[in-house]
């Protein structure tokens, strides 16, 4: 059975398999699912397992902190307007660099309204995904934003984005399998 290595804060590194895999990205899509559901998943794949396995790697996934926490999926489209904007930034070489990536990451991890950020490989640095409740709001932190870090800043690129699927982290949980699966399923009959 082919193993994969995920990093974890604080607790080494825990080799994960194909089963866990199928277990974190089903918990992904509901984790309000039934262990039942979750082995008649796996049983798709063509792995035998009993709800007792199933139930005993969830809880070392936990013990293990692979797995932090359980949360909700909200449709957008429910809620009042949000406006979801996306900063693409190149950054200035200076040898303070390092150190105000830092407070940048500080930053962003503390902010309630960061969706998504990182840096990034190629013609960009950096990439934030914030979500406001108002139009005033995301110019007031985008001014904000490049008042604190404008010392670092080459190039700042803001978009606001329309969103016409749901915001989800089940994409980042798929496994192998299962988009071998869906792009099976979506391959045109001439290939």
């Amino acid at each position: 059975m082919k193993k994969f290595r995920y990093l974890e804060d604080n607790y080494g590194v825990m080799e994960i398999d194909a089963i866990d895999e199928l277990i974190i990205s089903a918990l992904t899509s509901d984790a309000r699912q039934d262990v039942s559901e979750i082995v008649d998943f796996i049983r798709g794949f063509n792995h035998k397992i009993t709800n007792f396995e199933v139930e005993s790697r969830i809880d070392k996934l936990i013990q293990n902190k692979v797995i932090t926490n359980y949360t909700i999926t909200v449709d957008p489209k429910k809620l009042p307007s949000r406006v979801i904007r996306t900063t693409l930034m190149t950054f200035k070489i200076s040898q303070s660099l390092p150190k105000r990536i830092e407070s940048l990451k500080k930053y962003l991890n503390d902010a309630p309204f960061v969706i998504f950020s990182g840096s990034t490989k190629g013609g960009l640095d950096w990439i934030t995904v914030r979500a406001f409740p108002s139009e005033e709001l995301a110019d007031q932190e985008t001014d904000i934003y490049r008042n604190l870090f404008g010392d670092i800043i080459q190039t700042y690129q803001v978009y606001d984005f329309v969103p016409t699927k749901s915001i989800s982290l089940h994409a980042l949980s798929y496994t192998k399998k299962e988009h071998e699966n869906f792009l099976k399923e979506w391959m045109p009959p001439f290939l």
